[in-house]
């Protein structure tokens, strides 16, 4: 019995999709430096653009508004949406949005699809800084060993 390792070409459509939009689109505004608000502005037409290609939150199943992709589909655009810090932002999915964890995968997918409303300062949830210079000032002694090596 043979195997047969090929992907499906109206998948490897969306994959070639995915690899020139992040390649063309998202890898340029890594090169800016924008604060948070920046990147929400400038992210919001791409992912229309996501969204319009039936990519937007593939992990989640349809009901929840998302793909309903299956881990191997998953593997094969996290392959691609890895290559950038940003890219996941523009797709709504960044590895490992699925598992076994499923209640709470539910939980955050009703939140964000089906209502929910980010707070007035823009700041999505709490585990993201909410004060930059707190921030900074925790992690100084990494950004300076980045600004050491470029």
């Amino acid at each position: 019995m043979a195997w047969n390792f090929s992907t499906d070409p109206e998948l490897q459509e969306k994959l070639d999709w995915m690899r020139d939009f992040v390649r063309e689109e998202i890898w340029p505004l890594e090169t800016l430096d924008l604060e948070y608000a920046g990147i929400r502005r400038a992210f919001a037409p791409l992912q229309e653009q996501v969204r319009a290609r039936g990519l937007w939150a593939a992990h989640l199943a349809p009901e929840l508004g998302g793909q309903g992709f299956g881990q191997v589909k998953l593997a094969l655009m996290h392959e691609i949406l890895g290559s950038s810090l940003l890219a996941p932002f523009a797709f709504g999915n960044q590895a490992p949005d699925s598992g076994p964890d499923e209640v709470h995968r539910q939980s955050v997918a009703r939140q964000i699809l089906c209502g929910y409303q980010a707070p007035a300062d823009g700041v999505p949830s709490e585990h993201v800084p909410t004060r930059r210079e707190t921030a900074r000032q925790r992690f100084a002694h990494l950004l300076e060993a980045v600004s050491a090596n470029d």
